[in-house]
């Protein structure tokens, strides 16, 4: 059942994504220092959050919204072959050998 008005919002997908979005602009730190000026940081900053959270709206609201299905489905179809799968941050990885 889909609808035409601007998608809500919780605080939780909120809050996620801004979690989210620090743990890749602290990931990014060293690339923003090597390639990036802060100013340029400051315009990528909000596009990463925004992205993070309309993903999680969309992959939430999935089995629910028919735009959200069809943004999702299509970003899945756009993902290169080629892509390596993803992996743990090192530093992640050091912290919990470190505790455990």
């Amino acid at each position: 059942m889909s609808n035409t008005k601007t998608p809500s919002l919780t605080k939780e997908t909120q809050h996620f994504a801004t979690y989210i979005a620090m743990v890749v602009r602290n990931a990014m730190e060293d690339f923003h220092c090597e390639h990036l000026t802060d100013k340029q940081m400051m315009e990528l900053n909000p596009i990463v959050r925004n992205t993070i959270c309309t993903a999680l709206h969309a992959f939430h609201n999935y089995k629910r919204d028919e735009e959200a299905r069809k943004f999702v489905d299509f970003q899945f179809r756009m993902i290169p072959r080629y892509w390596e799968a993803p992996e743990l941050l090192p530093d992640y990885v050091r912290l919990r050998e470190r505790e455990g």
